[in-house]
Order: C-alpha cells, then structure tokens, then sequence
C-alpha cells in the first residue's frame, strides 16, 4: 500500500479517490493463497474482494478491484482501464515480492524505511512453505504458482 501510494504520489485518479480500493485490492490479492489452497489464487482472490465488496456494501468499483489483484505480478508494464492505479500497484507489488531488490524506481533509501517500519515477519519463507505444500515440492509449486499467476 505505502509504495503504490508513493507511485500514485499520494494523489487521487482524476476526481475518483482510489486510496481505498487500492488498500482493499492489497489486502486481498494474495488471500486464495489461504482461502482456497490454490497456487493459481489471481482468480479467486478477485472473486473473494468483489463478492465482500457487495456483501459489505463498500461501494468500490469492481473492475478496479479486480484489475489491480489480476495483474499485480505482469511482468511488463500494464496498459490499459485504471492503468495509473494498477501500474502503481503492479510496480508496489513487485519491490514487496522482491523484498527491495526490484526497486521500480524506488529509492533503496525509501525501500529501506518502509521495510524498518513494516518488516515482513517470515512472510517470503511462507510463500515458499506454501508453495511446497500446495506443490509437493519447492520447485514444483514454484513452476505451478508461477504459471498461475505470472502475466506478460
């Protein structure tokens, strides 16, 4: 949230506040890792975010929800509908993942604040844990979740 925020510069898409959908899309675009013990989790994730969003009546563009959660690890810049709000998320995502190494522009100073103020707690070793349980094995479940949710 805080580096998709810095990309978006604090700033709000035309007269469209996106801050609350993009913290809503963050906490969910991972969760049908958990939810449904999937390694291919980009569509249940987006199915989870938009059924609560009806649900709880929060009013958040569905589209937006869904496009920031399906392309959050395209590996080629994203092009098209909310493209600023999703590029920004998409860009957050991959210093998070990387755990700073891929800096999308980033300061190493910036990245180094926010990764003080919010460490991950063991949460890369989680990933890598799920990827062997849901997989068989490390390697397997590497290859299977990046065929699952990798875009180009």
């Amino acid at each position: 949230m805080t580096y998709a925020m810095h990309f978006l510069d604090g700033d709000l898409d035309g007269d469209l506040d996106v801050e609350p959908a993009v913290e809503t899309a963050m906490a969910y675009h991972d969760i049908g890792l958990w939810t449904d013990r999937e390694l291919a989790y980009l569509e249940p994730s987006e199915a989870i975010v938009v059924a609560d969003n009806e649900k709880h009546s929060w009013g958040l563009d569905p589209e937006l929800l869904r496009g920031i959660i399906h392309w959050h690890h395209k590996i080629f810049r994203y092009r098209g509908p909310h493209e600023r709000v999703i590029e920004a998320c998409r860009k957050a995502d991959w210093i998070d993942v990387s755990m700073g190494w891929i800096r999308k522009g980033m300061s190493r100073r910036n990245v180094a604040a926010v990764e003080a103020a919010f460490p991950n707690e063991g949460f890369h070793k989680s990933l890598l844990r799920l990827a062997k349980d849901y997989g068989g094995s490390t390697l397997v479940g590497g290859i299977r979740v990046t065929r699952g949710i990798m875009k180009w």
